[in-house]
């Protein structure tokens, strides 16, 4: 089971953005070191106007996340470097692609590449985007993402964008045809569009055991006939994660933290007790966190996990106690069977 770690550089009113950015790296080296398998980076646009409930401050100050992930693999040694995702409705998807190939070069091929068009609604008004606008735009900026990452000439002509005949550099160096790709999507119709391309794909927190099981299902039934990689670590789940010895200490952290969770789900009127929420995030002892871990993997199929330690805007001894607590007493748990320890 691999485990990565995402990143949101969330930085609340009198926090310094340089510290945040140098606090993530410190996490993100610690990471490396640690094992975990990538590093997944958020990209967050006027993040000031979001109304979230008891905060104030900005929910993500990584613009341009990839300019952040060269300093990252700069300063580790073989975590990969993820985007979770690169918004390719608010930018040009050849300035992505440009973008994207630089990295993996320099990076020595330890991009992946995951994409979106964007949910919220500030973001759309400050780019001046109809976000009704959104599904459309984000299909057409795919395809010719994809096109111009394997760098051969072609033109383009659709209803956003008419592109002559060109030719991208560098070339597709580290990993061929093209850097890796993942689609953040719950949309059955972008997951077979995954699976007939040999894309990866994301699934979200609030996503269910069945939905979870439809969409790999699908994508298998679609890759699979092709030839295309259809292991589960080419599906990572995202989730909320708080892992303390003490259970009264996770009962605090749950319960001063349930606006942010009832933002996080959306949908729902109340927040659900503790309880509910451990069947959705990993939170608990780590006996706890192993158990449900091991749900996910037995009852889901997970074999990738993105862990987001920071939900909850806690401070930075706050993430790395809990990185050190999960790397010591979780993680062996789910290595390859000639390494694992016994655990319950």
């Amino acid at each position: 089971m691999l485990f990565s770690k995402f990143i949101a550089l969330v930085c609340p009113n009198g926090k310094d953005p340089a510290q945040k950015y140098a606090e993530s790296l410190a996490q993100i080296q610690m990471a490396d070191e640690m094992g975990f398998y990538g590093i997944w980076l958020s990209e967050n646009h006027f993040s000031c106007n979001t109304g979230l409930p008891q905060f104030q401050g900005e929910i993500g100050i990584t613009p341009k996340p990839l300019l952040f992930g060269m300093q990252i693999v700069e300063r580790t040694r073989q975590i990969r470097v993820g985007t979770a995702v690169r918004n390719i409705v608010f930018t040009h998807p050849l300035l992505v692609a440009e973008e994207a190939l630089v990295f993996d070069l320099l990076s020595k091929g330890r991009l992946d590449l995951g994409v979106g068009c964007g949910y919220r609604p500030w973001e759309f008004e400050g780019f001046k985007i109809n976000q009704a606008e959104a599904r459309e735009r984000f299909l057409e900026s795919l395809e010719i993402l994809d096109r111009g990452l394997q760098g051969e000439s072609f033109s383009f002509q659709g209803k956003y964008y008419d592109i002559p005949e060109v030719s991208l550099v560098p070339k597709p160096y580290y990993t061929k045809p093209r850097p890796k790709l993942y689609l953040a999507t719950g949309d059955m119709e972008q997951v077979k569009l995954a699976a007939r391309k040999d894309y990866g794909v994301m699934s979200f927190s609030t996503s269910s055991k069945e939905h979870l099981l439809a969409l790999y299902d699908t994508y298998r039934g679609i890759a699979e006939p092709l030839g295309h990689d259809v292991s589960r670590t080419r599906f990572p789940v995202t989730r909320q994660i708080y892992i303390h010895r003490d259970p009264a200490v996770v009962q605090g952290y749950a319960e001063r933290n349930l606006p942010h969770y009832q933002a996080a789900l959306g949908d729902f009127k109340t927040c659900p007790p503790l309880e509910a929420l451990k069947k959705l995030y990993i939170i608990g002892t780590p006996e706890e966190c192993v158990q449900q871990l091991q749900t996910l993997r037995d009852e889901m199929g997970c074999e990738h996990v993105i862990l987001w330690f920071n939900f909850g805007w806690l401070t930075h001894q706050e993430v790395t106690e809990q990185m050190r607590l999960f790397a010591e007493e979780v993680m062996p748990c789910f290595q390859p069977v000639s390494k694992a320890v016994a655990c319950p």
